[in-house]
């Protein structure tokens, strides 16, 4: 791969952060986002000759080096219900202008965050992460019938994520995790869709050196 230092020419912004009752906090911010040579991630095109390395059947990706800017905003909400129940919630948009690149390759416009956590009581602990990622555009050709490049959009998603925990004691806590909960097959990118349900189960155990 042709490897370049990106530089970041600017980046001004401005924003409020305070409180809007006690325990409610929010954090406000718009920017304006000068890069040089920005690396983005572009699917590599594949003919279908068996000969093919396997990394070159429409499974690989290359980069891309372009001058991007971006406008962005940024919010975030933060509530303390209590000394055991913290709840947050934030997102961030972009616009993005490219100077050659029809496209800001597999970069989302939009991506919004929310967690909340409980300890339901001095040793149990649980919380939920729900996300969602705006959609991607990439592109990518099999070059083998002749046709001309087409963007091809990767469609948003809405994944959510939860876990629980038990502390035994101070050094050791067993926990379990829920991922994907909705057992969905999306693609975080072009040919790549993501694992359905899973489950985990562990311990940690800190050791006193």
């Amino acid at each position: 791969l042709n490897m370049r230092p990106s530089s970041t020419q600017y980046n001004v912004f401005a924003g409020l952060k305070g409180k809007l009752a006690s325990n409610v906090n929010y954090n406000l911010t718009a920017s304006y986002l000068n890069e040089k040579d920005k690396a983005l991630f572009k699917a590599n095109d594949y003919t279908e000759v068996i000969t093919n390395e396997d990394y070159a059947f429409g499974n690989s990706f290359g980069v891309v080096y372009e001058d991007i800017r971006t406008f962005r905003f940024y919010g975030e909400l933060k509530a303390d219900f209590s000394e055991n129940v913290t709840f947050g919630i934030n997102g961030t948009f972009n616009s993005y202008n490219a100077d050659n690149e029809v496209q800001a390759w597999n970069l989302p416009s939009m991506k919004l965050s929310s967690t909340l956590d409980v300890n339901i009581t001095k040793q149990w602990y649980a919380g939920l992460n729900v996300f969602y990622v705006g959609e991607r555009k990439d592109m990518q050709t099999n070059t083998s019938l002749g046709l001309n490049p087409e963007t091809i959009t990767l469609k948003s998603y809405f994944d959510a994520n939860a876990h629980l925990g038990y502390k035994f004691s101070e050094r050791l806590t067993f926990f379990l995790k829920l991922n994907n909960i909705g057992n969905q097959a999306y693609e975080k990118w072009l040919n790549y869709p993501v694992q359905g349900f899973q489950v985990l189960g562990g311990a940690n155990y800190k050791f006193d050196f």
